[in-house]
């Protein structure tokens, strides 16, 4: 699943993890913190990447540009 193509996502629900794991972008050794949750316009998930914050900030700039409806369920956000 390619979540850089707007076209087949069309929202992304962000929350906080729970359990250990690494960032999931090429190249990354941080520990994940963020779990993105890609849905299709009939809201079926298509992909949940675990992300660090760096990337996730970076995911999130994206997915708002893109137009994807953006879903924050992270506490205190």
């Amino acid at each position: 699943m390619n979540t850089a193509n707007p076209e087949t996502a069309a929202s992304v629900k962000i929350g906080p993890i729970s359990y250990r794991a690494g960032c999931s972008e090429a190249g990354c050794r941080n520990l994940g913190r963020l779990q993105m949750i890609y849905a299709d316009a009939g809201g079926r998930p298509i992909a949940h990447p675990v992300l660090c914050h760096e990337h996730g900030h970076e995911r999130l700039t994206r997915d708002r540009t893109a137009g994807l409806k953006v879903f924050d369920d992270r506490e205190g956000s």
